[in-house]
């Protein structure tokens, strides 16, 4: 009988328990384009897949919705002074969405900042936090505003098999994410892209 009892408490707790779902910002919810000429990304407005998407989570009960995006907290406030860009915080607010927090990473991988979330379920368009999302067992739902994210991941996964590899021919352990995008750097791109 007390085994049933705590069986009984145990399910009550579960179902008291709120889900979390992320989503990151750029091309997921709110489109941008590059201006090669000038080297600078501009809003174009927001991505209404991912909209519906968000809208619908902040609607259902026992769901706590977070943005999760690489973008640099400091230069939020610069966002706000330029009419070609929109702050996170703006955005949001311009479009209705109350949401249960924001968190930059700084252009580091989301993966730490999801799993401390604790994150169930992960919208992106970078292949990279979508593999890292998969690989942790969240379930990872890609946003393709441009059609190209199957393209980047089938060279994602070949990039990190590759590099898996070598770790293993060396003897090293495997990463808690094969992402390094906030390590590297391209030279030839002047701004990077605000995901």
């Amino acid at each position: 009988m007390k085994q049933l009892f705590e069986n009984w408490r145990k399910f009550l707790a579960e179902q008291n328990e709120s889900k979390v779902v992320t989503f990151d910002f750029d091309d997921t919810l709110a489109k941008s384009d590059f201006n090669n000429e000038t080297g600078t990304w501009k809003h174009v407005g927001p991505y209404e897949p991912m909209m519906k998407r968000i809208k619908y989570f902040i609607g259902e009960a026992g769901t706590k919705v977070y943005v999760v995006t690489s973008r640099r907290a400091g230069r939020e406030a610069a966002s706000l002074n330029d009419e070609n860009q929109r702050s996170v915080q703006e955005f949001l607010d311009e479009h209705g969405l109350e949401v249960d927090g924001v968190y930059f990473t700084d252009g580091e991988p989301k993966i730490e900042t999801l799993l401390a979330k604790g994150s169930v379920m992960h919208h992106d368009d970078d292949p990279e936090d979508i593999l890292d999302a998969e690989e942790k067992g969240l379930v990872a739902v890609p946003s393709d505003p441009y059609g190209i994210f199957n393209k980047l991941r089938v060279q994602y996964e070949k990039e990190r098999a590759a590099e898996q590899e070598e770790l293993e021919e060396v003897g090293m352990p495997p990463m808690i994410s094969l992402n390094m995008r906030g390590k590297k750097k391209n030279a030839n791109q002047k701004n990077e892209p605000l995901t």
